[in-house]
C-alpha cells in the first residue's frame, strides 16, 4: 500500500500524487471511495500503475489539513510563533 493525495477532481477524473516521488496518477472518479474530494489522503493499492483498491486515510488528511490551517495562522499573524 501506498500513500496518495487527491490533488484535483475534474469532470468525473481524479488526478492523485502518489507515493514520495508524487507520481501522478489519473484514475476515474468512480474508482474512489464515495465522497472522496480534493485534499484527501488515500491508501492506495497499485498494480502495474493501475489502482486496484483506494481507501481514505482519514487521519493522515486531518493531520495535513491542521498542518496547513497552522502554517496558514502563522503567515497571517493568528497562531503562535514557532519555537
Amino acid at each position: 500500500m501506498e500513500r496518495a493525495c487527491i490533488d484535483r477532481i475534474d469532470e468525473g477524473l481524479a488526478a492523485l500524487m502518489v507515493g514520495a516521488e508524487e507520481r501522478e496518477l489519473v484514475v476515474p472518479l468512480t474508482a474512489l471511495p464515495a465522497g472522496s474530494a480534493a485534499g484527501h489522503w488515500l491508501q492506495v493499492e497499485l498494480d502495474g500503475g493501475r489502482l486496484v483498491r483506494a481507501t481514505v486515510d482519514r487521519p493522515e488528511t486531518a493531520r495535513r489539513r491542521h498542518r496547513i490551517r497552522d502554517k496558514l495562522d502563522r503567515l497571517l499573524g493568528r497562531g503562535p510563533k514557532p519555537p
